[in-house]
């Protein structure tokens, strides 16, 4: 399935859904038709059985961030900036991140601003060798707005998420991976073939071990080290418990391939 809109480009490859911010004359910046448009996409893939999503942007960037030119154009204000954050950004960011299965950003160019902590919100980062991430709100003398504070620092540590929020500087492919900030870097050439890849492979995965998986770890950010044992032993109880669960297996026993059902 390939749908094309004014913002976004929506392409299912069997269980992989990518959404491909498409507004590379502006650098992929996002706006307040953009984001809207990726979090019903993602009510789309999650009703179609998409088993992993990808989001990237078009023409060799991620996204630049916030479309501020845009914004000043509307009147840009406090109350204004308030208001986009509560009720169209951050609705979005938080549907990537609560999506029941894995989403990975592919990283191909720039990620600023809020298109970095969009990436952030993404359970896994693959970047090309020429992408970047910058938290550059600094610029402009604001602070992170797209949960770069809740997740930076968990990612790479509170001192490197300090220094990229005060600084604003750019963080390279190799250096990502790194500190902790994207997970692998791939080649610039054949970028997404490699990422669909990758994104092939997790689909073909347990559903339910995907699911629980991504679902505990989210939990265990904010809960103790018993509380997350607790949560394994109850989520591994419902797996097994349900037919994927028994078809894990007796795949493994008879030496051949599951065939995942998602019951």
């Amino acid at each position: 399935m390939q749908l094309t809109t004014d913002t976004l480009l929506i392409e299912r490859h069997d269980a992989v859904t990518v959404l491909t911010i498409n507004r590379p004359q502006v650098k992929n910046a996002v706006d307040d038709e953009v984001m809207p448009a990726i979090r019903e996409a993602l009510k789309v893939a999650e009703d179609d059985g998409t088993r992993c999503v990808v989001l990237t942007g078009a023409g060799g960037s991620f996204s630049s961030g916030a479309d501020i030119k845009k914004g000043i154009e509307r009147g840009f204000t406090g109350d204004n900036t308030y208001q986009l954050l509560t009720e169209v950004y951050g609705p979005t960011l938080k549907a990537i991140r609560s999506y029941p299965y894995p989403v990975i950003a592919a990283v191909d160019g720039f990620a600023a601003g809020i298109g970095c902590d969009m990436a952030l919100a993404c359970d896994i980062r693959l970047v090309s060798e020429r992408g970047k991430f910058s938290e550059l709100f600094i610029r402009v003398g604001l602070i992170p707005d797209g949960g770069g504070t809740y997740l930076l620092p968990r990612l790479v540590g509170t001192g490197r998420a300090l220094e990229m929020m005060f600084t604003g500087m750019d963080v390279d492919a190799q250096t990502a991976v790194q500190i902790g900030l994207a997970n692998r870097v791939m080649p610039t050439e054949g970028f997404m073939d490699e990422v669909l890849k990758y994104a092939a492979h997790i689909s073909k995965q347990s559903p339910a071990a995907l699911r629980f998986g991504k679902q505990a770890v989210q939990q265990s950010l904010n809960s103790s080290y018993d509380e997350a044992l607790a949560r394994e032993a109850q989520y591994q109880r419902e797996i097994l418990f349900s037919e994927d669960g028994a078809e894990g297996f007796m795949a493994f026993v008879q030496k051949r391939a599951p065939v995942w059902k998602g019951k």
